[in-house]
């Protein structure tokens, strides 16, 4: 049986060594790991409360809208639909609550009329 050659670069030299942690950067990962994981505990709490489940309903509702609203061309109803569904999401999100993507409007606002 032939023996394996050992990984090397096209100039002859041996391959690239693993780079192997210290402790230290082992310790700061880990913690970083905890503040994700109380992150994520402190949000999932947020979301067993009554007020919040109905934040966050309310904000789907909106998303809803601005679909209807996009299909139907009604420009004016997306962007008070935006405005408003902007601060909500302001608020959820700075008290650690992770929201979905809205797919808000683009460009200018339209010209009110009359």
């Amino acid at each position: 049986m032939a023996k394996k050659k050992t990984a090397r670069s096209t100039d002859g030299s041996p391959g690239k060594k693993r780079h192997r942690r210290s402790p230290e950067e082992i310790i700061d990962d880990l913690q970083a790991e905890i503040k994700r994981l109380r992150a994520k505990a402190t949000a999932k709490a947020l979301k067993q409360s009554p007020a919040i489940k109905q934040a966050m309903t309310a904000l789907r509702n909106i998303d809803k809208g601005l679909e209807a609203a996009a299909s139907e061309n009604n420009s004016h109803l997306r962007h008070a639909l935006a405005d408003a569904r902007r601060s909500l999401a302001e608020y959820l999100e700075s008290q650690g609550v992770k929201l979905p993507k809205a797919r808000l409007p683009k460009g200018p606002r339209p010209r009110k009329e009359g």
